[in-house]
């Protein structure tokens, strides 16, 4: 147990210091001593002005604490940006380069100016960590500050560094600070254990939410302006007094984390972050202001003996109310049994209702339990990136469930299928002709197994694009798929297929009926063919209207800001039109993943040749 008389706070570390300072110190001791003093007039300041304050110093090093993160990763930028104008200059005798490393966890007041404890250590473990020149931080920085700054940021995933394990993220100064790191897998198992189920407790009570009604919506607002949901896990309360109940609420709030964190169709926020807000005694308004959170789970325990009740809430941040509430009874013995059969509810709520909607629903139908259904939902995230990265890990998803369902079953038609039209559309294909039949065979053998929307709608694509190639005769799978009771994807493919028969009109309804019915359009795929579709009808005010409020969303995609430099540039604001269209070549836009979504060669050409003024993408 924690002693009383310590003084403990969450903080925000900045940790900093010279790379091969030693070396540097034998070559000529006294230019390096000058070279750091001066390097010590730049940092200092900066971190003044952002309010922070040096609570350490050794040799070469500094360590800083500041009041937000958003302040330290400014320092932290400013910093090198003016360490690399130095260096720049000829009259610099030693050029010293700097490492940074930027982390928010607990630490300890030691004495009057002194911080210890994890939150420090982390800081200097991102710090050797980073790149020379670079700025290195951890999770819980990045989801406080990806949405309310203009930097990039690199996923390195989980990183172990001595005895410190940590998930962090490159600051991108320069494109050519991108690397890849292996990543490490955690040890820790016991609060997974206790939490897996828990998690999974919490998971299950999303069990709430608005079921689809009806096949005919048509509705602009449906359009997401959110690629992911956010979700912030706020500490479980103990109402129990009994010091040996005391660890159950940390564990089930970790558990929870980290179960959640499994679903890649969604953004967990870190534990850190978690106690930062009930730190900071923050409100629910202040998740979404200060966290960009979308839901946040509230949950309370309490033990009495060996019974305990779980209340749990599930609060809508843009609603601004409770969408669903319950409580469970348990004894103690009994919470991993309390964790399967709750938590895999939950689970399978939040993946359907939160996120895939009714496609979600039907492949829970086919593939029966929460775990299958998870590899199925995660191979179609990354399916959806429409990319060569993406349709590798696609493929890897796909190999786990085959292997869990077994090479027979009839659940693993749907997915061999898509995964052989995305390798023919992405070019990959080294048999054309023999990937075809596949596909027309798994697309026939998935129709005779399940016969759902989702089994004629695959259908429909495979007539229309490798088969009859006849509109009318694909339409009518599309008929059988809506009166199936349709779902996100038969109305997303509706829209394709309407698309190339020249249907402008409906195509537009079925993609905005598509977007109605899913929770959240991941990746923005729907959306981006609903643009094209805008495009072809020659509606530029809905274009637009569509992409101006996801400018500064992290993950939107380069077709989306290629389409909106032509709407700038045909308004006459060539200046705006450039930045966006270089953005868009930085993305990885290119002729070939425009056709993606500009199906028709002219359509296509005619664009590329209005883009011209802006430059090329040839």
């Amino acid at each position: 147990m924690s002693s009383p008389d310590i003084d403990r706070k969450i903080a925000v570390i900045f940790a900093t210091d010279v790379v091969g300072y030693s070396k540097h110190m034998e070559k000529d001791e006294d230019a390096t001593l000058a070279s750091l003093n001066a390097c010590n007039k730049i940092i200092e300041p900066l971190i003044n002005k952002q309010k922070g304050r040096i609570f350490n110093t050794g040799g070469d090093s500094v360590f800083a604490e500041f009041p937000s993160v958003v302040a330290a990763v400014n320092t932290a930028v400013e910093f090198q940006k003016q360490i690399k104008a130095r260096n720049n200059k000829d009259i610099t005798e030693v050029k010293l380069e700097y490492r940074i490393g930027i982390n928010m966890g607990d630490v300890v007041k030691q004495g009057d100016k002194n911080l210890m404890g994890d939150g420090v250590n982390i800081a200097a473990r991102l710090e050797a960590l980073a790149q020379p020149c670079g700025i290195t931080i951890s999770k819980n920085v990045y989801d406080l500050v990806a949405n309310k700054t203009k930097y990039e940021f690199n996923d390195l995933g989980m990183q172990k560094v001595k005895q410190n394990q940590f998930h962090a993220y490159d600051l991108l100064l320069d494109p050519s600070q991108k690397r890849k790191l292996k990543s490490q897998s955690s040890n820790t198992k016991l609060i997974a254990m206790i939490g897996g189920a828990i998690a999974a407790v919490f998971v299950g009570l999303f069990f709430s939410g608005v079921f689809e009604k009806g096949n005919k919506i048509d509705n602009d607002n449906a359009i997401s302006t959110l690629s992911i949901p956010t979700i912030l896990v706020y500490p479980f309360e103990n109402l129990s007094n009994a010091d040996d109940t005391k660890g159950i609420s940390p564990a089930l709030t970790e558990s929870m984390i980290s179960s959640l964190s499994k679903y890649i169709g969604i953004r967990v926020l870190s534990g850190t972050t978690s106690q930062h807000a009930k730190k900071n005694n923050y409100s629910e308004t202040q998740f979404r202001d200060e966290y960009n959170a979308d839901y946040v789970i509230k949950g309370s325990i309490q033990t009495i003996i060996n019974q305990s009740r779980l209340n749990l809430q599930l609060v809508d941040l843009k609603q601004n109310k409770v969408v669903w509430s319950d409580k469970e009874e348990f004894d103690l013995k009994d919470i991993f049994k309390v964790q399967d059969n709750i938590g895999n509810k939950i689970l399978k709520h939040l993946q359907v209702k939160v996120v895939t909607g009714s496609t979600g629903d039907i492949y829970a139908k086919r593939v029966k339990n929460i775990q299958n259904l998870t590899l199925v939902l995660n191979s179609r995230a990354e399916w959806r990136k429409y990319t060569i990265d993406g349709h590798k890990k696609y493929l890897e998803y796909q190999e786990q469930l085959r292997k869990s369902l077994g090479p027979k079953s009839p659940a693993i038609y749907n997915g061999m299928a898509w995964g052989i039209y995305q390798r023919i559309r992405l070019g990959l294909s080294k048999d054309k002709k023999s990937d075809i039949k596949k596909l027309v065979e798994y697309s026939k053998a998935d129709v005779a197994a399940f016969k759902d929307p989702g089994a004629y709608a695959l259908r429909a694509l495979v007539e229309f694009r490798y088969v009859s190639k006849d509109c009318e005769k694909s339409k009518s799978f599309l008929k059988k798929a809506i009166d199936a009771g349709g779902s996100v994807d038969a109305f997303s493919i509706a829209g394709s297929i309407y698309k190339r028969c020249s249907d402008l009109k409906s195509a537009i309804s079925f993609y905005k009926n598509a977007l109605q019915l899913a929770p959240n359009d991941n990746g923005f795929f729907i959306t981006k063919n609903l643009i094209a579709a805008y495009y072809q009808n020659n509606d530029l005010v809905s274009i637009e209207r569509i992409i101006a409020p996801k400018l500064d969303v992290k993950d939107i995609d380069p077709v989306m800001l290629g389409f909106y430099s032509y709407v700038l540039l045909a308004k006459g604001k060539d200046e705006d039109a450039k930045k966006y269209f270089l953005k868009a070549k930085e993305k990885g836009l290119t002729r070939k993943r425009l056709s993606l979504f500009v199906n028709y060669k002219k359509v296509l050409d005619e664009f590329i040749e209005k883009l011209k003024p802006l430059g090329s993408l040839d």
